[in-house]
């Protein structure tokens, strides 16, 4: 199994937003959750009666291969549209379980996935267009392991968010950021979104950016119109970020505000150049900073909870067993019965797709998102 740490899920994450605001940057960001996931070939692919190669974005595209997929394998193509198009919305499922084992048995396996090593998969059906659909998929190559449950789990979680991204890429419809109708989606987000110049002269928020930026306590303000961070210690390293990624087309920075609010969080901000695309007039290098509340260890109980749908005990029970202790240590440390702990257990296998105490606490480190608690 990958070993998908916090950062690199964090990452991968921030690219992906980026890329709702501006698709040109979805290549780099499919490629580095590629990365995540160690992938052999990584697809977002649009599917429909007007479909064309070139919808489809991905890594090490094959314009060869292509021409012969629409030339020569569109029956075995429409075969594989239809059974994709049959998975709801949002749901992942594996290649193998989906098609059956006679599926390498088709022209579209032999011929166009195996000479690409697409040899097991990933996928899900992210959003639907008039008929047509949008498909993310990830690969693994013939020579490397099966994805695990703790990776499927993972990449249900990534799903999810690919699926936000494409939904607000349609619904901004190219249009530049200052434009109303993409405001009104902006607002629609729970990421704080702030836009400032080189100088850190504040342009633009939204309505979550203004709630975080109106807050006298937070770490976050405005100064005489400029964006600062009100402990010292850190507005110099914020300042670096905005220079940088002003000064250099696709630098991007992170970085972490350690705020010791009431509720123990911390505020992850990405810093990354704003795309000429939907530049303010007159303001070719500014820069957007994404902002999101932070959950500290203590929250990966809600986490949990939220994630696989757990009772506050089976989630402390699974997070006990992820921290490395056995099942009887979780049942002395909790005061409960092992009788009692083992039906926690079961519930937990049967929620999380797992079978074994081990896979539990893996997918549970896996799969560790920073989520919005609701």
């Amino acid at each position: 199994m990958v070993q998908a740490n916090l950062d690199r899920v964090t990452g991968s994450i921030d690219r992906l937003l980026d890329a709702a605001l501006d698709f040109r940057e979805m290549p780099g960001a499919i490629e580095q959750v590629r990365h995540l996931f160690d992938g052999s070939k990584i697809c977002l692919g649009y599917f429909g009666p007007d479909s064309h190669p070139d919808d489809a974005i991905t890594n090490a595209s094959d314009p060869d291969l292509n021409a012969f997929l629409y030339r020569e394998l569109m029956p075995d193509a429409a075969r594989f549209a239809a059974r994709v198009a049959s998975v709801p919305i949002g749901s992942a499922y594996r290649d193998q379980i989906l098609f059956g084992a006679d599926f390498r048995d088709s022209r579209l396996w032999r011929e166009w996935m195996a000479p690409q090593d697409m040899f097991g998969g990933m996928a899900s059906r992210v959003l639907d267009v008039d008929g047509s659909f949008w498909m993310f998929d990830v690969q693994r190559g013939r020579r490397q392991e099966p994805f695990d449950a703790a990776e499927f789990a993972l990449f249900e979680r990534v799903a999810g968010v690919m699926r936000r991204v494409t939904l607000l890429h349609q619904q901004l419809g190219g249009v530049s950021i200052e434009r109303e109708m993409a405001r009104r989606a902006l607002d629609e987000l729970s990421l704080a979104v702030i836009i400032v110049d080189r100088a850190m002269q504040f342009a633009y928020a939204n309505a979550a950016g203004d709630e975080l930026l109106a807050d006298p306590a937070g770490p976050l303000g405005l100064r005489g119109g400029r964006l600062w961070a009100r402990a010292a210690s850190e507005q110099s390293g914020l300042k670096d970020l905005v220079v940088k990624a002003s000064d250099l087309i696709g630098a991007r920075g992170q970085m972490l505000l350690r705020t010791g609010d009431a509720e123990g969080r911390d505020l992850s901000l990405c810093v990354t150049p704003l795309s000429a695309a939907y530049a303010l007039p007159g303001r070719a290098n500014d820069v957007m900073i994404v902002a999101r509340w932070f959950e500290p260890a203590g929250g990966g109980l809600a986490a949990a909870r939220q994630m696989f749908d757990l009772t506050e005990a089976e989630a402390k029970l699974a997070l006990g067993l992820a921290s490395g202790l056995s099942l009887t240590e979780v049942a002395q440390q909790q005061g409960i019965r092992m009788t009692t702990a083992r039906t926690h257990l079961a519930r937990v296998f049967w929620k999380t797709g797992t079978r074994q105490q081990s896979q539990v606490a893996a997918l549970l480190r896996a799969a560790e998102l920073p989520l919005r608690i609701r």
